[in-house]
């Protein structure tokens, strides 16, 4: 199948060489691509560990939103949450990394679009046509996606209550949330909950995609001589720093599995 001649796939590397990553679990490709598989209607990394489904039944798109929007939903083993970012794109379009940052950090969950936008000093038609180029979708979809995806994870890593779950993910409601997760998943999220060992400490525990190969030690080399006195903290296994106000600040620890 040229997945080249959809619309939807945007900028993917070629089909051969989607075709080569996936069949090998190439985990250089990991987030640069989804496969979406037609009998099954599920979407995968290209690391899956399921059993390869025929070339004439898949078909390629450039992010996880662009694979929900077409009605697909994401796998239980291969968790298209966990998968990192997709370099493949962001040298090459600057605004679509500024606009990610963004909405990663939440702008789209107390903006509209067209503040986004105006942020970004580009039109609001300039932009929609930039992620449905770079990503195959627009950036309301993108944004809808990872609040969805991340709420996967939450209920699937954590012990974390269904509300807090939904207000964690951005949305205002624990109804809607519960509406849209079942559309995206086809599945409620309380089938989704698993039971997470609890920590005395009450820590919440999440894993951290990245690509392969990861020099994590030379990271934390790199940190280390540059932590910030009394925030962060460095040693040979993990980076540690503080957050929120001085009356009840948090910390977060980042360490290898």
């Amino acid at each position: 199948m040229n997945t080249h001649d959809s619309p939807h796939t945007a900028l993917t590397p070629s089909t051969s060489a989607c075709e080569i990553a996936r069949l090998s679990r190439d985990a250089r490709f990991d987030g640069v691509f989804f496969t979406a598989v037609l009998t099954t209607r599920i979407y995968c990394r290209p690391v899956c560990p399921a059993r390869a489904p025929k070339a004439e039944n898949v078909v390629y798109y450039a992010s996880a939103a662009a694979a929900q929007a077409q009605g697909f939903r994401p796998c239980l083993r291969c968790r298209p949450e966990l998968a990192p970012g997709n370099l493949l794109w962001s040298h090459s379009e600057h605004l679509v990394t500024r606009a990610l940052k963004l909405i990663n950090e939440g702008f789209l969950a107390d903006h509209p679009l067209d503040a986004l936008a105006e942020r970004l000093n580009v039109g609001t038609r300039q932009l929609r046509r930039l992620f449905v180029k770079y990503l195959g979708a627009p950036p309301i979809a993108v944004h809808a996606t990872q609040r969805l995806l991340f709420a996967k994870q939450l209920l699937t890593e954590t012990a974390l209550s269904i509300t807090d779950v939904a207000l964690a993910s951005g949305f205002g409601s624990v109804r809607r949330f519960n509406s849209a997760f079942a559309e995206a998943n086809h599945a409620e999220p309380r089938a989704f909950r698993r039971s997470p060992a609890i920590r005395a400490d009450a820590a919440m525990v999440l894993r951290l995609g990245y690509r392969p190969p990861y020099d994590f030690k030379a990271v934390l080399g790199f940190l280390f001589n540059r932590a910030l006195p009394g925030i962060e903290s460095v040693d040979a296994q993990s980076y540690q720093r503080v957050f929120g106000p001085p009356q009840s600040p948090g910390w977060l620890r980042v360490s290898a599995a």
